[in-house]
Parts: C-alpha cells; sequence; structure tokens
C-alpha cells in the first residue's frame, strides 16, 4: 500500500515538473517572438519614456495633456508611416518634409483667397501628389537613386514654398482649429489623422501591392524576374508616402493654425530617424510600419523629457541627441537578445519508458 502511493506521489510530481517545463518553454517562445518583432524595442522605449514623462509631470497623462501631445507630433508620425513604406521597397524619400510645407502654406493661402474648405484641402493635397509622381517616376522608371532624386525635389519644394508665401502669415478656418484641438467619442481628433494613415496602409499590405512592395525591398531583380512591376511599385510608394506627407502638413496646419514655409523641414529626417529606430531597415525588405508610430512617439517623449527636467534651452539638443542615441543603441542590443528554447526533457526512463537508443542497442544485440 505504501508502494503503490509513493508510485502515485511521484507519478503526479513528475506530470506537474512537465507541465511546469512546458510553460517555461510556451513562455521563451513567447519572449523570443516579441524580440523578434522588429519594432518591439521602440515600444519598449515608447513605454519606459512615457512613464518617465508621468514621474517627471503627473498631469502628463491627463486627457488635456496627451491630446496636446498628440496634436504635436501627429504630422511627424504620419509622415514616418510614408517614409517607411518607401523604405520597405529599399528607396529613400527626404523630400517629405517640404511636402509638409508646401502643403501647409497652399493650403492657408487658398483659404485666404476666399476658396471653400474642401477646395484648399484638395489643392493643398494636390501639390504634394504631383511631386510624389515626380519623384516615383524619376525613381521608378528612370532609375535615378532615391537619395539624389529627393534630394534635388526637396530643394525645389522648399523654393516653391518660399515663393508662394515668403514669410510666415496667414490663417487656417477657425472652425477647424478648434476642431483638430477637440475630441470624438472620447477620441483626440489628432489620433484620427494616425488612424487613417495606418488603415491605407493596412488595406495596401493584405493586397498583392502588399507583397510587391516588400519583394521588391528585398530584392528588386528577382522580383522584376517573379513578374512583378517593379517600376509601378516604386512610382506608387512614393505617391503614397507623399499623400501621408499631406495627410500631415493639414494635420500640422491645424496644429499651428498659420502658414510658414519652413515648418516642416526639420521633420524629413526625424521622420527618418523614427523608423530607424522602429527597426526599419535601410536596405529595405525589413521591418514593420509599427515601428515607425512608435518611433515617431518616442521621439517626441523625448522632447517633453527634456523639456519636462528644466534643462537649459542651450543644452536641450545636446541632451535630446544623447537620449536618441542611448536609446537607438539600446534597441539595438534589444534585437540581438534571443533566450534559448527548452528542448532538453525529463529521461524517459521517470516515466517507466525506456528510451529508444536502449531499444536500437538491444535489437543489435540480438
Amino acid at each position: 500500500m505504501c508502494n503503490f502511493k509513493r508510485i502515485r506521489y511521484n507519478d503526479r510530481k513528475h506530470y506537474f515538473s512537465i507541465n511546469a517545463d512546458r510553460g517555461v518553454r510556451r513562455l521563451k517562445n513567447i519572449v523570443n517572438r516579441s524580440l523578434k518583432w522588429p519594432a518591439f524595442p521602440s515600444l519598449i522605449l515608447l513605454i519606459l519614456f512615457f512613464i518617465i514623462n508621468v514621474i517627471l509631470s503627473p498631469g502628463f497623462a491627463a486627457p488635456n495633456a496627451l491630446a496636446g501631445f498628440l496634436a504635436y507630433n501627429v504630422p511627424l508620425v504620419c509622415v514616418a508611416i510614408g517614409v517607411a513604406v518607401v523604405l520597405l521597397t529599399g528607396g529613400i524619400d527626404i523630400s517629405l518634409g517640404a511636402q509638409v510645407s508646401l502643403v501647409n502654406v497652399v493650403f492657408v493661402t487658398l483659404i485666404g483667397l476666399k476658396w471653400s474648405f474642401m477646395g484648399a484641402l484638395l489643392g493643398a493635397v494636390g501639390s504634394a501628389l504631383v511631386f510624389g509622381a515626380i519623384n516615383g517616376f524619376i525613381v521608378g522608371f528612370l532609375r535615378v537613386t532615391p537619395l539624389l532624386t529627393t534630394f534635388a525635389t526637396s530643394s525645389i519644394i522648399a523654393g516653391l514654398a518660399l515663393w508662394i508665401m515668403p514669410t510666415p502669415g496667414g490663417m487656417a478656418p477657425e472652425n477647424f482649429i478648434t476642431w483638430y484641438s477637440d475630441f470624438i467619442f472620447g477620441i483626440p481628433v489628432p489620433v484620427i489623422f494616425v488612424v487613417i494613415s495606418f488603415l491605407l496602409w493596412v488595406i495596401i499590405k493584405y493586397t498583392p501591392l502588399g507583397i510587391w512592395i516588400l519583394a521588391t525591398g528585398k530584392h528588386d531583380m528577382k522580383a522584376y524576374v517573379s513578374a512583378i512591376p517593379v517600376s509601378w511599385v516604386k512610382f506608387f510608394v512614393y505617391v503614397f508616402a507623399s499623400l501621408l506627407s499631406a495627410i500631415g502638413g493639414i494635420a500640422l496646419t491645424g496644429s499651428v493654425g498659420s502658414g510658414d514655409p519652413l515648418v516642416g523641414l526639420p521633420i524629413a529626417l526625424n521622420a527618418i530617424a523614427a523608423c530607424v529606430i522602429g527597426g526599419l531597415s535601410l536596405n529595405g525588405g525589413y521591418g514593420d510600419v509599427w515601428g515607425s508610430i512608435f518611433g515617431g512617439l518616442f521621439l517626441g517623449l523625448v522632447i517633453t523629457t527634456v523639456l519636462g527636467a528644466n534643462i537649459p534651452s542651450f543644452y536641450q539638443d545636446f541632451v535630446s541627441g544623447i537620449i536618441i542615441l542611448f536609446g537607438v543603441l539600446g534597441a539595438s542590443m534589444l534585437r540581438k537578445i534571443n533566450l534559448p528554447e527548452l528542448n532538453s526533457r525529463k529521461p524517459q526512463i521517470e516515466t517507466g519508458r525506456k528510451p529508444r537508443g536502449m531499444e536500437v542497442e538491444k535489437i543489435e544485440q540480438r
């Protein structure tokens, strides 16, 4: 009787040990999958700096404070999504910041000329799409280097914005400014701009075009041999990025409330930095658009952190750069972490079953 109880106890103990091993193995596999997600390190940075900002100024977590933060940083996030799609094809677009300025200037100017809101909106968006088509044609069909192409068009667009509005001025519609800072069903209106931008990408991602974009970024020659219209894919992504820069330009206009020909220029490099922090490869074919969103919000939180820490204005850029540098290094190190999988199991002798190796040896001896 005692031996029977002892056997039952040992079997139960072994049962729980097997389940514990399985649980640990599943947990490690989940962690490994999370670490392999390109956007995961940028999400960790975003959460970390959000907590830091809440500690520095507890009112930061209030709905109105978050709405103000989003209103200021949504243009960067929208442009970063556009840059991410271009990067997935192995290209780059540094003209999107100038396009944001152009959209802002054209929209405010047309409003000043008594155009209707919808007419001014279409005119501003159309001005960005024109240059997106120019970039896409030159890169996709004429096969000119994307960096040189967009550098040249960036100068042209910036000059055009200055020609339209030499000095900051004008005024966006008051109803639009008020609406941009409002809430809809408890959601800040600036979030809607990001949601629209992201949904546009999601729609594309789950179509053949989304597969073509990734294939073009991984190897454009193999994609071409596979009958993928590489030139048209590249043309499309630059037009798509310009559309998102137009959305960002309209959002920026709602935030600042006036026109400024230089207001969008810093956004271009910040958007590229946001994508790199978010895990997108500059070589193309790798990354997740979520990373561009997390990276853009992280950059915004860095600025908020520096301001919340009351650092003198002379050192703010220096401190921001140091924080971003360490953030990039931390994200890079986090991507290299890989927990070993628990492939070792309890010997089968403990369950009363003989290992297969021993059975094979007995057969060979016979």
